[in-house]
């Protein structure tokens, strides 16, 4: 297995285990189901024994979880943990959503890299190195094409394979430091979204010469879900860029989705009242608005 337990079985959230150092408020365990923050994905909630877990540090291979107390609980006792199942649905339907959005930027912009990732409570950024100029219209398309890959239900599946066959492959692009918690003892974890007719029970990755075209394929280490359909709503909110080249995107997931889409919906529906006409008239009303100021 490379890289964390979580990532690999991201849907386990309660288990038991033996405690095998603590330091502190500091606890390591002989199995963790607890992600530790890494790749821009933020670190699991929950409880090891009765106590709540502040922070879970992955390095070295191994999960530090503290703690936010000092356990009454020794070296040696087993104890019960659970992950926070919401959180860690959120970060899955986040992790995976960045994925769809990835590959819908590889089919609207000139040869984007993917170069940073921010998950947090509300929203979640993208960092793309990029040519291309987003405008109004791309932001629409790229948020147009996120929601029909995830209402198109598409499979989603990972696994590892030799580094050194992953950095051959097209598609797949291997950054040693911002996929770290991805590579492992010469192998790597990939992340798969299937193409949309692709149903078949087969390993994406043992078929290195297959003719269907996978929406995305990532060296990742984080945790996602097992189908596109369970990320839910997403919009796109904008984006800005940089000086050195990287346009960041921002969207949200889930209840932070709903409400930008009611907001957006509350000024669509102004503007129509506001102009007198169909919502959609309202673009060529503001220009003949706007035209009519300028004279």
């Amino acid at each position: 297995m490379t890289g964390q337990r979580a990532a690999a079985e991201p849907y386990a959230t309660r288990f038991e285990t033996e405690v095998t150092s603590i330091d502190g408020r500091r606890v390591w365990l002989e199995r963790s189901h607890f992600f530790g923050a890494s790749g821009g994905q933020p670190a699991d909630r929950g409880t090891v024994g009765d106590i709540a877990v502040t922070d879970v540090q992955y390095a070295d291979g191994e999960q530090v979880h503290v703690l936010a107390e000092e356990p009454s609980f020794r070296t040696g006792h087993r104890v019960l943990c659970s992950v926070d199942w919401s959180f860690r649905m959120y970060c899955m339907r986040a992790h995976t959503a960045s994925h769809v959005l990835a590959g819908a930027a590889r089919r609207l912009l000139e040869e984007p890299t993917c170069v940073g990732l921010d998950i947090g409570a509300q929203t979640v950024a993208v960092d793309l190195e990029t040519s291309a100029t987003l405008d109004d219209e791309t932001l629409i398309e790229l948020d147009e094409l996120v929601n029909r890959v995830v209402w198109e239900s598409r499979p989603v599946s990972w696994d590892d394979m030799p580094l050194s066959s992953a950095r051959e492959r097209d598609g797949i692009t291997v950054d040693a430091e911002l996929d770290a918690a991805a590579v492992e003892k010469g192998r790597v974890r990939v992340v798969t979204i299937e193409d949309e007719n692709d149903n078949r029970n087969r390993n994406r990755l043992s078929d290195m010469n297959g003719s269907a075209d996978p929406w995305d394929v990532t060296a990742c280490g984080g945790t996602h879900v097992r189908n596109t359909r369970e990320v839910g709503p997403v919009t796109v909110l904008g984006r800005s860029r940089s000086t050195d080249g990287v346009t960041r995107i921002e969207f949200a997931v889930g209840p932070q989705a709903i409400d930008h889409r009611t907001a957006e919906k509350r000024a669509a529906l102004a503007a129509t009242a506001a102009l007198d006409v169909e919502l959609e008239n309202v673009t060529d009303e503001l220009e003949r608005v706007r035209t009519a100021r300028s004279r």
